[in-house]
């Protein structure tokens, strides 16, 4: 079944979004009583189309349970070097983050900034919207532009639980942290790991470092780990 995000007009019809609507009518040549399912403020709806013109219009048939987790999860990822990002919005995408944050450490190998923050933030918020139709996710998350250490400690407070995967942390799993709580931030560090003074900066902020049991990740799994993790325990894998 094809998935489309879009936007309601009434009560029982919507309208492809103007970027999606070159996909279904050039590529798929889907036509008028064609069946599809429309993804629509956090839901999923079977639908049909009802016209092409001058909009692709969808009557929405039935809603159907959604499949967004009950714990929203931002990720606070150390910018990566290579195509490594491209690989972290892919598949923390599917496994169900709401939001992706890019952020500049001490040990980042790379940064972005100007115009090529611009273009990457662009290219990881198409994939992550091609991997949320792909998965049957009912929102596509959001890749914010980049922050800087410093104001990942002024933002990071506001999440009701701060976990920091960090390789020197052991026997303090997420299991012992987590109690039900609904916002969680997952904190990632780039390929260098993150700093010793910025685990004591994050602390003071309200982090909790954690271990992921005793195999090191690499940048691009840590976070893939850590929310699965986390949906598990909150049942959201079942």
């Amino acid at each position: 079944m094809h998935r489309f995000f879009a936007e309601r007009l009434e009560e029982s019809t919507a309208c492809l979004l103007p970027e999606e609507e070159g996909h279904a009518l050039r590529v798929l040549r889907l036509r008028p009583g064609d069946a599809c399912q429309a993804l629509l403020e956090g839901q999923v709806y079977t639908a049909v189309i009802q016209a092409i013109t001058p909009r692709v219009t969808l009557a929405l048939t039935n809603a159907l349970p959604s499949p967004e987790p009950s714990v929203s999860i931002t990720l606070y990822q150390g910018i990566p070097k290579g195509e490594k990002m491209d690989y972290i919005a892919q598949k923390c995408t599917e496994a169900g983050v709401c939001r992706i944050v890019p952020v500049s450490f001490t040990r980042c190998v790379t940064n972005w900034d100007g115009k090529d923050a611009a273009k990457k933030q662009a290219r990881f918020q198409r994939i992550a919207a091609e991997a949320a139709k792909q998965s049957g996710r009912a929102i596509t998350p959001e890749v914010s532009s980049p922050l800087s250490f410093g104001e990942l400690c002024n933002q990071v407070s506001k999440h009701d639980l701060i976990l920091v995967p960090w390789e020197e942390e052991h026997g303090n799993g997420i299991r012992a942290n987590w109690r039900g709580e609904k916002d969680v931030a997952v904190i990632i560090g780039p390929e260098g790991g993150i700093a010793p003074e910025e685990i004591e900066r994050l602390k003071t902020a309200g982090a909790k470092p954690v271990t992921l049991g005793p195999r090191i990740f690499r940048t691009e799994t840590a976070g893939l780990a850590a929310v699965i993790s986390l949906l598990t325990l909150s049942e959201d894998m079942e």
